[in-house]
């Protein structure tokens, strides 16, 4: 098996974050492709992907060393020792046909009703009102259904069993893109095998 297909399914609002903002109206945009399309880039994915596997080697789920082998090793203090690993793992987006009808002028109010935007203030304990410069807003995304072409490079070898492998550790991910830990981007993932 060379490839498969991730399959995200998110099921309330999420986060695909940039780290850029729009002045002072929204604090963190969506990320999208050039369409203004929301998706998941799929260094992100890779990295939701390394985590679970690694989490995965630690509970003694999957043998030592596994994620290294397919999501590269990552270089020590001094840059030295990185390799790369054995799959690619594109971004995560929606299927053509609706990305292509989004993209166009009919679907150009709809792709406007993906996002949405979220405000939230830290409020002070001792006083109960709100702290000074604490308002903040994020772009946020409706819950979508995602998916993500996994392929082996050229040239590259991964274990046999390395689809098997990546099933066992998505129940580990619960969650994707920012403020996973407050209750944004709960997904489900899945994979679909493809010849």
């Amino acid at each position: 098996m060379n490839k498969c297909t991730l399959v995200i399914d998110i099921h309330n609002w999420w986060q695909p974050g940039t780290g850029r903002g729009s002045g002072a109206h929204v604090d963190a945009l969506a990320h999208t492709d050039a369409d203004g399309i929301p998706e998941l880039p799929g260094r992100t994915v890779k990295g939701l992907l390394r985590d679970a596997v690694k989490q995965a080697e630690a509970m003694g789920w999957l043998d030592k060393g596994l994620a290294d082998l397919l999501f590269g090793k990552e270089a020590d203090k001094n840059g030295n020792g990185s390799t790369p690993g054995a799959l690619r793992i594109a971004s995560a987006r929606l299927q053509e046909n609706e990305r292509r009808w989004l993209a166009s002028k009919a679907g150009k109010a709809a792709r406007q009703q993906l996002f949405a935007e979220l405000a939230s203030t830290a409020i002070d304990a001792d006083t109960g009102s709100a702290r000074a410069a604490s308002l903040r807003a994020i772009q946020v995304v409706l819950p979508l259904k995602l998916a993500a072409e996994i392929e082996v490079l050229p040239g590259h070898e991964a274990p046999a069993e390395w689809v098997a492998a990546l099933e066992t550790a998505l129940p580990l991910i619960r969650a994707v893109g920012s403020g996973r830990s407050r209750g944004l981007g709960r997904a489900t993932l899945s994979l679909e095998e493809r010849p």
